[in-house]
């Protein structure tokens, strides 16, 4: 597995490809921004992207889903609840929705859903258990958790969201939709 981390926008959000080695087949994780800076990675690797993936809907992860989908030609998938926050940045609606405990195969990686409402309702983190990696979108972050005092949010929910990933190995690694990665158990506290 390889993953390429492709801050973006105004606010750097983290726009991950998570890459099979084998045979190139990626995941997008929240294009926010910054379509061709994209486009040029998957380009220059040879990717052969199969899903893109929205972790919730505030317009920094959303922003370039409907160039990457038109040019690519994939679906896009996120979660129901989040819905509301595509036609601020005209993205297209979902080719489906994922729910808590879905799986998502991009041929030998296989991406758990965990939803994890709180900063949103619909929030999501993509967990590869035999990697032990963790994509938190904005759930989870280096030394803090998302916000939780914006429209949608929850910090009750949230709470229960950080439980949940503390139950996760300590040595995950997280991959956060802002600034760098961490380990569960380096954020433990957070949840404690």
């Amino acid at each position: 597995m390889l993953i390429h981390a492709v801050p973006v926008g105004p606010l750097e959000t983290n726009c991950y490809i998570v890459e099979d080695e084998k045979n190139h087949a990626a995941l997008v994780i929240d294009p926010g921004d910054d379509p061709a800076k994209i486009l040029r990675l998957v380009k220059e690797k040879e990717l052969k992207p199969l899903f893109i993936v929205a972790t919730h809907g505030h317009y920094d992860h959303l922003g370039a889903i409907r160039e990457i989908k038109d040019k690519l030609n994939i679906p896009f998938l996120m979660h129901e609840q989040d819905i509301w926050g595509l036609p601020i940045v005209g993205a297209p609606q979902p080719d489906g929705f994922l729910k808590d405990g879905d799986s998502l195969k991009v041929e030998g990686l296989i991406f758990r859903v965990i939803h994890t409402p709180g900063h949103t309702p619909g929030g999501i983190c993509l967990y590869i258990e035999k990697e032990k990696v963790l994509f938190s979108g904005d759930t989870l972050f280096f030394g803090t958790h998302g916000r939780t005092d914006l429209p949608y949010s929850s910090p009750e929910d949230m709470k229960q969201s950080l439980k949940r990933l503390s139950r996760l190995p300590p040595e995950t690694k997280v991959y956060p939709g802002h600034d760098r990665p961490t380990t569960i158990g380096a954020e433990l506290l957070l949840t404690s």
